[in-house]
């Protein structure tokens, strides 16, 4: 049963309408004065302080709703079952567009948008795209993570980088080849491990920090995890591991989705794979005002959706100029990086870069 959430919960923004995105380094935009978007409500699977989808999706909404005069709602921990009462519930309080923030929600929201009329955003679902109804989200991660690949390449002292992954949804499929890809480019040789948690098993930390445990006694130095809860499972291997060891032979973290610099990670975090939903937000927001909703938006390197986090202060400065160098070759065409969203493609590409 769905529970109204409390006052905390429940945000209501009240500043100007006119005002627009600024300082985010995304594109700007303002609602007119006129526009019928007044509320808009996100639901998010786990916990909106998670650090990660969750916070990073919710963040985002908050703050371009703060900028556009929009109420938001946050709905969380709404878990991956049928979240039908929830919507319902969201379009009797007269929500204009509900934010379905999992791709678990790709097929239950457009089904619920088309018997309600309320628009909805989903995630990773470009074929339920319907004209004033159903608009989609995309990222080209793999780019962001083919950077984060060339990063651990060159970083790396032992040779040997493993990925940790709690799933293989499309998100995570993209990222994983486009960090290997990365990686093949400035590191042929090295030594690429690659282990699943489970299935669907993101918040499943004891058994990520056990799986951190394997690669790292495999002689793995830099860890790239994809986890949402998991992720705090990967860390406190890493953290443990480094407890008696000197800065330079220490394990690092590359961390996705959100910003853990200020968490447990802080010290070993290399970078980030960010997600920045802001201007999907806006651009998606201003198309339900205007009438032309309902279509998809990618997010890129070029566009600044997805992009790293500041590198820590002690990688080498070459390879932070070689990662910017790949940067620019990715945007301007250069660099072609692989879109790879199904688990199968992803074995099959793993094995082709770095066979066993």
């Amino acid at each position: 049963m769905f529970r109204r959430q409390s006052r905390v919960d429940r945000l209501v923004i009240s500043v100007s309408i006119l005002a627009v995105v600024s300082g985010f380094g995304v594109p700007t935009a303002s609602l007119a004065q006129d526009s019928a978007v007044e509320s808009v409500a996100i639901v998010t699977p786990a916990s909106r302080t998670n650090q990660g989808w969750d916070q990073q999706g919710v963040n985002n909404l908050v703050a371009v709703g703060e900028e556009l005069g929009i109420e938001v709602e946050v709905v969380e921990n709404a878990g991956y079952d049928d979240i039908t009462p929830i919507l319902n519930d969201l379009a009797d309080d007269g929500f204009d567009l509900i934010v379905c923030h999992a791709s678990g929600y790709q097929t239950v929201c457009p089904e619920f948008a088309q018997s309600s009329g309320v628009p909805v955003v989903v995630i990773e679902n470009p074929g339920a795209v319907t004209p004033g109804l159903v608009a989609d989200i995309e990222a080209q991660a793999q780019e962001a993570a083919y950077l984060a690949g060339v990063l651990a390449g060159l970083e790396t002292t032992t040779g040997t980088v493993a990925i940790v992954v709690s799933g293989e949804p499309p998100t995570w499929n993209f990222m994983t080849v486009g960090f290997a890809e990365g990686l093949h480019s400035v590191n042929s040789e090295a030594t690429l491990l690659y282990q699943v948690i489970g299935e669907a098993a993101y918040d499943d930390a004891p058994n990520a920090k056990r799986v951190t445990e394997s690669v790292i006694a495999a002689g793995a130095d830099i860890v790239f995890g994809m986890g949402d809860g998991a992720s705090f499972g990967m860390i406190q291997a890493i953290n443990e591991h480094n407890q008696d060891l000197e800065p330079a032979d220490a394990v690092m973290f590359i961390d996705v989705i959100g910003d853990k610099s200020d968490s447990d990670a802080g010290q070993h975090l290399l970078t980030s794979v960010l997600f920045d939903y802001r201007g999907a937000y806006t651009q998606l927001l201003q198309q339900l005002g205007d009438g032309s909703f309902g279509d998809v938006y990618t997010m890129s390197l070029e566009n600044k959706g997805v992009r790293l986090l500041e590198i820590v202060a002690t990688a080498d400065a070459e390879t932070v100029s070689q990662v910017e160098e790949t940067q620019a070759a990715i945007i301007d065409g250069s660099i072609e990086v692989s879109a790879v969203g199904d688990a199968g493609g992803v074995h099959d590409r793993l094995d082709e870069l770095f066979p066993r």
